[in-house]
């Protein structure tokens, strides 16, 4: 870790206590000047640490601050080191981070930023993205993948988000087929992978996964304000992009048939009667399952059917 990473970390672990430049030097085995830049640094970053002759530097309450530093500080110390980007402001973090990837960016890479003017979702659909009320994020993923299926990295993204807000809430949120988290019959949650291609190779070079979660946004445009939610608990967004990235890691982990049960278990519309349209025709049938591909079975009278992807409407209220 830099100096100022380490400073930060130092000070989020003391409680608030006061600790002079001398035993801050010692911990870190630098000098008072690299202290004293990392200091500064911090504060320009928008900490607020509070210097006090005689006693010393203390972290004061900094709000609800995005930062990698801050980041980093909750992180599983397996991802500690991996590459954090924190914007300002963006298009799309998905578009950003497509770029990046194409440039080389490592296995890992978190892009995150505190509004997108474009927020994409999928279908063409946008992504409402204001400042400061939610968490827009997008995590590269290498080829590699460490063994997981490519088709199971939206599955595992989507309950990634749940578990995050579970371990952070008391709230329970259920994920409508496909990507979408919903709460309190809102949505509060898209999610949109996006596979990037070496067409030398002729393979798939990496998948990008974008992540846009409602904290406390209060106001949406007309059209979404019936549709749209928020989470609306005291969730520090820091804490929520270090737990969503350590919670996808994990499930990546898992086999097929554990994910799979589990984005079964914090479903949406099973048992319920759904709404999709096929060959330019709209059906209507009940869900009924969700298979080891993640195809939504659904059934009717005409029969069952699998359904690989597309958008079904359900009848919440």
């Amino acid at each position: 870790m830099t100096v100022k990473e380490s400073l930060l970390k130092i000070f989020e672990e003391s409680g608030g206590r006061e600790l002079s430049g001398q035993t801050l030097a010692d911990k870190l085995k630098v000098s008072r000047t690299a202290v004293w830049k990392g200091i500064n640094s911090l504060n320009s970053d928008g900490y607020r640490i509070e210097a006090e002759k005689g006693k010393g530097y203390r972290l004061l309450d900094s709000g609800d601050l995005l930062s990698a530093e801050r980041i980093r500080l909750y992180l599983p110390e397996e991802l500690r080191e991996n590459e954090i980007k924190v914007l300002k402001t963006v298009d799309s973090t998905n578009t950003f981070a497509k770029k990046q990837a194409a440039d080389g960016a490592k296995n890992g890479t978190l892009i995150i930023s505190e509004e997108q003017t474009c927020g994409r979702g999928r279908r063409g659909n946008s992504f409402y993205s204001p400042s400061g009320t939610g968490l827009y994020m997008s995590l590269i993923l290498n080829r590699a993948l460490d063994g997981c299926d490519a088709d199971l990295i939206t599955i595992c993204a989507g309950c990634a988000v749940c578990l995050a807000i579970e371990e952070l809430t008391e709230k329970s949120p259920l994920i409508k087929w496909v990507n979408d988290v919903y709460l309190d019959a809102k949505k509060i949650c898209g999610i949109l992978s996006e596979a990037t291609f070496d067409y030398e190779a002729g393979r798939m070079d990496s998948i990008v996964v974008g992540i846009g979660i409602n904290i406390t946004t209060s106001f949406f445009p007309d059209g979404l304000e019936k549709k749209a939610g928020s989470v609306n608990a005291p969730i520090e967004r820091a804490k929520l992009a270090a737990k969503v990235t350590e919670f996808l890691f994990k499930c990546l982990g898992r086999t097929r048939e554990e994910n799979i049960a589990d984005y079964k278990s914090r479903s949406l519309v099973l048992g319920r009667e759904v709404e999709f349209t096929k060959e330019n025709r709209l059906h209507k049938a009940k869900a009924v399952d969700i298979d080891m591909k993640g195809r939504l079975i659904v059934e009717s009278e005409e029969g069952r059917l699998a359904l690989n992807s597309g958008e079904i409407s359900v009848v919440l209220q």
